[in-house]
């Protein structure tokens, strides 16, 4: 492969193909999405696992309008006599179908309304009998208050995660009594179908995790099998041999090939590597995708230092732009972040290595593989460059990637176990340094953390960075699952970052 050499800009690629890729996030243009495609036409991509979908129970909470209608002196209290909630029902109720086929939930809806106590009784019994795996509430009249207490009561005893949405101006008065409550998502808005889609998937992201299979490369001898207690997620760990066999084994034909030049003709520039590090970028690809399949996994993890020509960094950029999680140096903790992620916003995040600008404020994430997909598989590409791998000289293929200034991010670490925790913090990017000057790893971003005053309240290794504004989308989802928000240094509030400080305790 012979390398790119023209006249560079300030990140090190040349100028004009670094335009050229830059426009690929105005474009649109789909190089993974075309990838996928191609590898899934030439059976070198993983099939997807089918999995069940969650089951969840849905009921309108309000009595029949000709309750007052028929009466003079009917009093229907908040929202009103012309607010037509068996109306809403029909356009809810269609609204619910097409979510149900957007994201493959089930969806078992009441078709009458729950109208009194004993009404409430009867489903609080069925719920007691299936325990189906989330409950949606949705409530029309200010008086069906105590038949949804009854309903979440019930939800809460039998540990089952309930999303109750009440109508703006159904409801008067204080509220705080939901807001914070554990296992509860409450919306009170109108006619928010964007959120009541969010809380469906809270509730399916879970059960897909819980059906969900990761698999684990690194230096056992035999193949063993993990279960993360809380999620479900089941480990299969198999030798690092037997991928490195696998590895050795492949063959790279031109249908191959043809996936790897996609890449290469995206690539900004392609900097020191050899036409023997490129095949073994696309072998360690074609090696990982079998395994994959092979073990029915739905993500993967590797021991990947210090493994020469053998090292996954590209793979692992190709996986995550198909929303494959694929995380480095065998973190599983890293890879139930990975799944749980892009299952809940459908989005590639970045594990990396954490650093802290003193001066600035400023947190510094690198490492040598990011996805380019990172606004989702249909999304625009953001620009990269193929370079060597940062910290051998063996000249292995890794990624640069070029983050894009002033976009949201949402940066999530899961601490796995009996009683889980989840650690998330909102930020915003600077910058994508070229390296050098920057030191680290191949890919690298600068970010203002939004939600702490002091960067150094950062913590965790191989923290999961996420582009866009999710941090609520993740907090909700822990209180839904009753995990435990670590929020370190977190008081609710946005900090005001600026270019430096002169407040001596927001250092390290």
């Amino acid at each position: 492969m012979k390398e790119k050499r023209t006249h560079r800009c300030a990140c090190g690629c040349s100028r004009r193909d670094f335009v050229k890729a830059s426009a690929l996030t105005v474009s649109g243009a789909s190089l993974f999405s075309a990838l996928e495609a191609a590898a899934a036409d030439i059976a070198l991509a993983p099939t997807r696992v089918k999995k069940e979908p969650a089951q969840i129970k849905v009921a309108f909470l309000y009595p029949p309008s000709t309750t007052f209608s028929d009466n003079p002196e009917g009093w229907w209290s908040w929202p009103g006599n012309e607010y037509d909630a068996e109306g809403r029902q029909a356009q809810y109720t269609q609204a619910l179908r097409k979510m149900e086929g957007k994201l493959g939930v089930k969806l078992d809806i009441e078709q009458s309304a729950v109208a009194n106590q004993q009404e409430a009784q009867q489903l609080c019994e069925q719920l007691s009998a299936s325990k189906p795996d989330g409950l949606l509430l949705i409530m029309f009249y200010n008086n069906s208050l105590s038949h949804a207490d009854l309903l979440l009561k019930t939800a809460a005893q039998k540990s089952i995660p309930a999303i109750f949405f009440i109508g703006l101006g159904v409801k008067h008065g204080s509220i705080n009594q939901y807001r914070n409550r554990s296992g509860l998502y409450l919306i009170q808005s109108m006619d928010n179908f964007e959120a009541i889609e969010s809380g469906l998937r809270m509730i399916h992201t879970r059960k897909q995790l819980s059906q969900s299979r990761l698999l684990s490369i690194t230096d056992t001898r035999k193949p063993g099998s993990i279960v993360e207690p809380f999620l479900g997620i089941q480990t299969t760990v198999i030798p690092f041999m037997q991928y490195a066999d696998l590895f050795h084994s492949v063959e790279l034909t031109r249908q191959a090939k043809g996936l790897l030049q996609e890449v290469l003709d995206k690539a900004a520039e392609i900097r020191g590597l050899s036409q023997e590090a490129l095949h073994n970028a696309l072998r360690a690809y074609l090696a990982l995708t079998r395994l994959i399949q092979q073990e029915r996994a739905d993500a993967v993890t590797m021991n990947c230092l210090r493994r020469g020509m053998l090292k996954p960094c590209l793979s692992f950029s190709l996986l995550n732009n198909m929303l494959i999680p694929a995380t480095c140096e065998d973190d599983r903790n890293a890879a139930y972040t990975q799944m749980l992620g892009q299952l809940l916003i459908g989005r590639p995040g970045f594990q990396h290595n954490p650093c802290y600008e003193t001066e600035k404020n400023h947190y510094y994430g690198s490492h040598c593989t990011c996805a380019t997909k990172v606004y989702g598989p249909d999304g625009d590409a953001l620009p990269y460059l193929l370079r060597r791998f940062a910290h051998t000289n063996e000249g292995s293929c890794a990624i640069q990637v070029f983050w894009k200034q002033e976009d949201p991010v949402t940066m999530v670490h899961y601490y796995p176990g009996k009683t889980p925790q989840l650690d998330v913090y909102a930020g915003q990017v600077v910058t994508s340094h070229p390296m050098p000057p920057a030191a680290g790893c191949t890919t690298n971003v600068e970010l203002k953390i939004t939600d702490r005053k002091d960067v150094c309240m950062v913590k965790g290794h191989h923290n999961i960075l996420y582009c866009g504004d999710f941090a609520r989308r993740f907090r909700l989802f822990a209180r839904l699952h009753r995990i435990t928000l670590v929020e370190s240094g977190y008081d609710g509030r946005v900090a005001q970052h600026t270019q430096g400080t002169d407040d001596p305790s927001a250092c390290c």
